[in-house]
């Protein structure tokens, strides 16, 4: 295949995903309803930003950092913006939304080409671009469509050039903002950092050529956490490196009566409230915390099947369609025909088990290959899947993990899959030597 012909292809692909994206969100626009729930509690935050208020409770005006700062001052931002234009941020939020979604159909395709050729490249955009879930996320009012943008822009810069190369500062600190930008959003995917330094340990087997570059990634990781950090210790007087819900999922998770699923525990139900001012949401944080770690002292034995439970309330049970119960505010605003709803449940689920089918067959034969660049999706899939566990079970936790499974199924594309293909090292003359 040609790189010309590639390219038009890939645009075609974009194109079309950019379409149902964008027609997706025009047809779910409606303002998020539930005061407690996440969607609304986001447009809130928003909201009070838009205003020039910052980070603060809508309904105390207290400053806040319950939820990683990320995707609120994403949706604040977008907010602000389209405030002259229009009184439905909704929807200015999923049409931007869906713009990055589009994008993302793009940077799938960059990663599964990078591993194993164009045609894996043109099988991941078509995947991501039609995945159901993925969709329907375009919609939301949720962090999901953000993060898989900027971790798969930060797989794309990761991977850009061969590690037989020099890397650039600038290449490395742009990869370091780009996680740490992840970071903001879902925390989770500080785990994948171990895995970066150690598959660069692997490919170039140089302490301290490792040593430099761990630094520089982690110098752009810290410039988006810092600041957040500070603003914290500054606002509310505490040491609070990105959020206060820590103590919330632990809990959920880990006190007597856990589930493995989300489920409210009345033992988790402190005497302190967020919504009772700012010295109550680092108290209720403190003290879940406190309790989940009880619960887990206390009943040690209980939390391999708690584990299984997770596993199987994330992965098994309710296959991959939240989003569309996201969109109509988790059934708060139950708008959708139950017989669209259900076609659309059965269309998303049906695709859902095909990926990560053919995904973990993937995984497995880009970890046979022992390619340090191969690894890191390998690592980087298992650790976004693994680290959610920690807490308690959801179908929404594999959101940001789909995209990774849709690359390593799309390496299987590659009719030479068992070697390591071209496009790993073979690269034009003017593609040689260290960028930047």
């Amino acid at each position: 295949m040609t790189p010309l012909r590639y390219r038009r292809l890939l645009a075609v692909v974009v194109i079309v995903g950019l379409g149902i994206r964008v027609a997706w969100v025009i047809w779910v626009s409606r303002e998020p309803q539930g005061i407690f729930l996440d969607p609304s509690r986001y447009l809130g935050y928003a909201r009070q930003i838009a205003d020039g208020h910052g980070m603060t409770e809508t309904l105390t005006g207290d400053p806040t950092a319950y939820y990683p700062p990320g995707y609120p001052w994403f949706l604040g931002i977008v907010t602000w913006l389209s405030q002259p234009f229009t009184d439905q941020p909704w929807l200015a939020a999923g049409l931007v939304q869906a713009a990055l979604g589009a994008a993302s159909v793009a940077l799938v395709a960059s990663v599964a080409k990078r591993l194993a050729g164009p045609v894996p490249g043109l099988v991941a955009a078509v995947v991501y671009a039609l995945y159901p879930n993925l969709i329907f996320h375009t919609g939301a009012l949720l962090g999901e469509t953000l993060y898989n943008f900027l971790f798969l822009a930060f797989l794309v810069v990761l991977l850009s050039r061969p590690w037989d190369e020099a890397f650039s500062w600038v290449r490395l600190f742009g990869c370091g903002v780009l996680l740490g930008l992840a970071v903001m959003v879902r925390p989770i995917s500080l785990a994948v950092i171990p895995i970066v330094i150690l598959c660069w340990l692997a490919a170039r087997k140089d302490y301290r050529v490792t040593l430099r570059w761990s630094l520089v990634l982690l110098a752009g990781v810290l410039v988006c956490i810092v600041p957040w950090t500070v603003r914290n210790e500054v606002r509310l007087h505490a040491f609070v490196p990105i959020s206060t819900n820590t103590g919330d999922n632990l809990c959920i998770g880990h006190a007597d009566g856990a589930t493995g699923a989300f489920t409210p525990l009345e033992s988790c139900a402190t005497k302190y409230q967020f919504l009772d001012g700012l010295p109550a949401e680092l108290g209720s944080d403190r003290a879940k915390q406190r309790i989940a770690l009880r619960g887990m002292v206390d009943n040690v034995d209980r939390e391999p099947w708690l584990l299984w439970q997770r596993t199987y309330f994330t992965w098994v049970r309710d296959g991959d369609h939240d989003g569309l119960f996201a969109v109509q505010s988790y059934r708060q605003d139950r708008w959708m025909a139950l017989l669209t709803e259900a076609r659309l449940i059965a269309l998303a689920d049906w695709v859902y088990w095909l990926v990560v089918g053919a995904g973990l067959a993937g995984l497995v034969q880009l970890a046979r290959r022992r390619e340090p660049e191969a690894l890191v999706l390998v690592g980087s899939t298992v650790m976004t899947a693994l680290v959610p566990l920690l807490f308690f079970g959801d179908q929404r936790f594999k959101v940001p993990v789909i995209p990774l499974l849709i690359i390593a199924a799309a390496c299987l594309a590659d009719g030479h899959f068992g070697r390591a293909p071209a496009p790993m090292h073979a690269h034009a003359p003017d593609e040689s030597g260290a960028d930047g």
